[in-house]
Parts: structure tokens; C-alpha cells; sequence
């Protein structure tokens, strides 16, 4: 089942717009025309079953003639982790995390992180394509990069999460698996490939980041990531 993404809705008139990127795959690649039926997603848990009323090559105006909701009353899971230094690195990241399932991706900007920008537009492009394709209908929050103390401030006033942080300095901590608890929301941090400095450690640990361990061997950053969503995905 092919799934297209808008966030031209207007529920009232029972109208959609597709634009860009997305008609051009309807009206160019499927070559959909006048009174196909089409899938779309909102983003926000809705999948509308479609009929094309007009089409060109620059927009296509759909009619909606069904709507569903896909609740999600499982628990949510924010991934902070650092930048790559190979942007291709972390767009892999964003894809399998989408896949897996997470809610929302803050990325990091660490003591030992090599990169400090990412072009979020793409990155949506990114996840909007991984979110059609896995057949999810929520679309994740990805946040504009934040330095790690000021992310480790905002933390403190979000609504209260279970807080983890990943490391391999120390090798007397817990798994990740071991420490999650099963229906609760969850943001964990992941560091760079250097890992994060003893000072970020100690500035998780005071503001209640407990450290846990995703096992023996060293993960590349884009892998911690993944694995991190797995072990919630599986645990939930």
C-alpha cells in the first residue's frame, strides 16, 4: 500500500493538497490521475482514504472519503544523542529510528561532539519517507541541535520522564534493559563517539540521568541510537 503525507488537511470541506515532493510521486512516478483512490497520512495518527478531484503537476486536491485514527497510548521515547560527524550517519539513524518507533529525536551537541548543525529540512524529508514506508501514521518531533548542559536544563522542566543516560566509562552499571521500566515514557541520551566527559556525567547524574550500559562491546553513536530504540520498542 502506497502512503502519502500532507499537512494540508481541511477536515471541514473534507479537502487535502498534496505539494512538491509528494505530488510529484503521485502525479509523475504513479502517474495517478482524476478519480484514483489515494492513501494519506497526517503525521498525527489519522490515515484518510482519498479520491483525486483535480491534478497537475505542481498540486493535486484530494477528497476525503474516510478517515481513521490509529490511537497511541503506548509510552513515548525521546532519543538526545549527539551529531556525527558523518551527517549520512545520523540520516540513518533518523530513518531506522522512525521504523523502530520513536516519538521525538533532540540532537546533541556534546564536549566531544564533531558536528554542531544539521539541515532540518532534510531530516524531515528523512523521517516523512521512513514514517510512509514502515507504515506508521505519527510522524517524530525532531528538535534543532542543543548544547548538552542546556538540554540537561530544559530536562529538568519537562514533564517528569524516566531519564537514562548511556555510557561505557563505567563498568559497574546497569543495562539499559534492566533499568527501563515497562509503560513509562523515556528520554535517553547518547553520547558521541568519544562518549560524553566525566563532567557531562556528573551533570546528568545531579539532575537524575541515571547511567546504564548497553552492553560490553563500544557502538558507533547512529548504532547506540538504534539499539536504544529497540530495547524500548521490545520492552514496551
Amino acid at each position: 500500500m502506497n502512503i502519502f503525507y500532507s499537512n494540508n488537511i481541511n477536515k471541514s470541506n473534507k479537502r487535502i493538497i498534496i505539494l512538491d515532493q509528494e505530488n510529484s510521486h503521485l502525479v509523475i512516478v504513479l502517474r495517478k490521475k482524476t478519480g484514483d483512490n489515494v492513501n494519506i497520512t497526517d503525521g498525527k495518527g489519522f490515515l484518510y482514504s482519498c479520491s483525486i478531484i483535480e491534478s497537475d503537476k505542481n498540486k493535486s486536491i484530494l477528497e476525503i472519503e474516510k478517515s481513521v485514527e490509529f490511537k497511541n497510548d503506548s509510552p513515548k521515547l525521546n532519543v538526545a544523542i549527539s551529531l556525527t560527524k558523518n551527517k549520512d550517519r545520523f540520516e540513518w539513524f533518523l530513518e531506522k529510528a522512525t521504523e523502530i518507533g520513536v516519538n521525538e529525536i533532540t540532537p546533541l551537541i556534546c564536549r566531544y561532539s564533531e558536528r554542531n548543525k544539521i539541515n532540518l529540512e532534510r531530516s524531515i524529508k528523512i523521517l516523512v519517507s521512513s514514517m510512509k514506508q514502515s507504515l506508521r501514521y505519527r510522524l517524530p518531533i525532531i528538535n534543532k541541535p542543543i548544547n548538552f548542559k542546556d538540554y540537561i536544563i530544559m530536562s529538568k522542566n519537562k514533564n517528569k520522564v524516566d531519564s537514562y543516560i548511556a555510557t561505557c566509562l563505567n563498568s559497574d552499571i546497569s543495562l539499559l534493559k534492566e533499568k527501563l521500566i515497562k509503560g513509562n515514557d523515556s528520554e535517553i541520551m547518547v553520547g558521541p563517539e568519544g562518549g560524553f566527559s566525566p563532567n557531562e556525567l556528573d551533570l546528568a547524574k545531579k539532575a537524575k540521568f541515571v547511567p546504564v550500559s548497553l552492553g560490553e562491546g563500544r557502538l558507533r553513536t547512529e548504532t547506540a541510537g538504534v539499539m536504544v530504540c529497540s530495547i524500548f520498542s521490545t520492552i514496551n
